[in-house]
């Protein structure tokens, strides 16, 4: 069977569509992307960025997976040169010159990288990287999104039915902000390793 939940491991259709939503709620804010970076030419030529994720399995949460990999690919991303050759007659059109050299492109503007934590409430414990069968005996469920650069919490989203015990909110948070910085490690590792030439 699949699942469509936000956060678990797999379905297609609905489940994408809200995955991809949440995500770009989450994680494409103005204050996570320097959107006036992304403008060419303003009111003309402006740089429209999709980002792809094929899953082929998932063994934990999805979302937060998911994620990871959009700061990767995110984080190595360069946007090309282009500079703006205006008209010099009338009715003549604005054309761009691209010089898609990576050593004079400039990095995706990223103001935070925005790495989404969550956590499965069941009882009085809490669970991190759940899989879909575990979300199901959740009795609440919460994405923290920690900025992997500072380790700031700049976000917070209630996933499903249920309700947060809020007592223990504080620890929580400072474990997600352990966990994120433990992938952000990893990560850092792996892109490191990546660039190093075999």
């Amino acid at each position: 069977p699949r699942r469509g939940a936000p956060g678990g491991g797999g379905g297609g259709g609905g489940g994408s569509r809200q995955l991809s939503v949440l995500l770009e709620t989450l994680c494409a804010s103005d204050d996570i992307v320097d959107r006036r970076a992304l403008c060419v030419l303003p009111g003309s030529f402006a740089w429209e960025v999709y980002v792809d994720v094929l899953v082929l399995t998932s063994g934990g949460n999805l979302l937060d997976s998911v994620s990871l990999a959009l700061c990767a690919a995110l984080s190595e991303t360069i946007l090309p040169k282009v500079e703006v050759i205006e008209a010099m007659e009338e009715g003549e059109v604005v054309q761009l010159r691209v010089d898609d050299r990576p050593e004079v492109g400039a990095a995706f503007p990223l103001r935070r990288l925005p790495l989404c934590v969550t956590v499965a409430q069941l009882g009085r414990q809490f669970l991190f990287d759940v899989t879909s069968d575990e979300e199901l005996c959740a009795d609440a469920m919460l994405c923290v999104v920690v900025d992997a650069k500072t380790g700031e919490v700049v976000g917070l989203h209630k996933l499903g039915r249920g309700l947060f015990d809020l007592a223990s909110l504080p620890a929580m948070l400072q474990r997600c902000r352990a966990s994120a910085a433990a992938l952000m490690m990893q990560l850092d590792r792996e892109l490191a390793f990546k660039g190093q030439p075999m």
